[in-house]
């Protein structure tokens, strides 16, 4: 639900194993450019110590004293096109630093088509 929320507000995600080390994370979070980070509750508090920014925990109906999910039924139209960067992937960092891959929305159409075809999903 908060991968396909981020991708039709037009928004990118980066996905970070919270197994990864403490800098890795870091690192990933500052380096993608992160505004917020989704979260469920048991890794909360993992989440606000590896970053400064927001912090939602999508297994809470309120943050903040705040009802955090839209209650009237009405429905975000999509944002992205096919040319928005969809999500971000971090290599290993085998050779240095890792480094960000950034993957568009027609990138990840044209793997579901392929699979669709070759497999008949």
């Amino acid at each position: 639900v908060g991968i396909y929320a981020i991708l039709k507000a037009g928004g990118a995600y980066v996905p970070i194993d919270p197994e990864y080390p403490a800098d890795r994370i870091r690192f990933m979070l500052k380096d993608s450019g992160a505004k917020l980070i989704l979260t469920q509750s048991h890794l909360a508090e993992q989440a606000s110590l590896s970053f400064d920014g927001q912090v939602l925990v999508l297994d809470r109906h309120e943050q903040d004293g705040q009802d955090i999910y839209h209650k009237d039924g009405s429905n975000l139209e999509p944002l992205a096109g096919p040319h928005h960067v969809a999500y971000v992937i971090y290599t290993s960092g085998s050779t240095g630093k890792p480094k960000g891959v950034m993957v568009e929305h027609h990138s990840v159409l044209n793997r579901i088509l392929w699979m669709h075809d070759r497999y008949g999903l």
